[in-house]
């Protein structure tokens, strides 16, 4: 097991302890906080069942203002994937051989994504994508460029 893997699954069960101690914490009980809270359940990837419960709470936090309705979105697509399922949201992405970042496993329905998405307060998918594209490209900027790509391959 890498040290990553042991972080996140130290993380995972303190998350769980805590959800179980106090409910899902949103903003009524840590403030903007909240995203720390999420972000471990988030990179859950090992325990699909607990991304599962927590989304469900989730929704109901959102439903009472108490969480960003992104994290809903995110996580959703988070299981999907999991699951090898398209998502709804294209929040979660793998890079095509131009380094552009592209929607993993596709879309459930490319045709209102931008809806979708704006509805969840998410960027649009251009400029998600395009922000996807310039990170991966310069974390990645010295293979890339083996590759002959010498900028990132951006969505027009």
């Amino acid at each position: 097991m890498s040290k990553r893997d042991s972080v996140g699954n130290n993380n995972q069960e303190r998350i769980k302890k805590l959800y179980d101690r106090y409910g899902y914490l949103g903003f009524d009980k840590v403030g903007s906080n909240e995203t720390d809270f999420w972000i471990s359940i988030q990179h859950a990837d090992n325990d699909v069942e607990f991304q599962k419960k927590m989304m469900k709470a989730l929704k109901k936090e959102i439903r009472r203002n108490n969480a960003p309705k992104l994290h809903y979105a995110m996580l959703e697509d988070r299981i999907a994937i999991n699951t090898d399922q398209k998502q709804r949201f294209g929040s979660q992405v793998a890079y095509n051989k131009l380094g552009q970042a592209v929607p993993k496993n596709g879309l459930t329905d490319s045709a209102h994504v931008e809806q979708l998405r704006k509805e969840y307060d998410m960027p649009s998918f251009k400029k998600y994508y395009n922000d996807m594209t310039i990170m991966h490209y310069e974390m990645n900027k010295e293979s890339l460029n083996k590759k002959g790509i010498h900028e990132p391959q951006l969505y027009k």
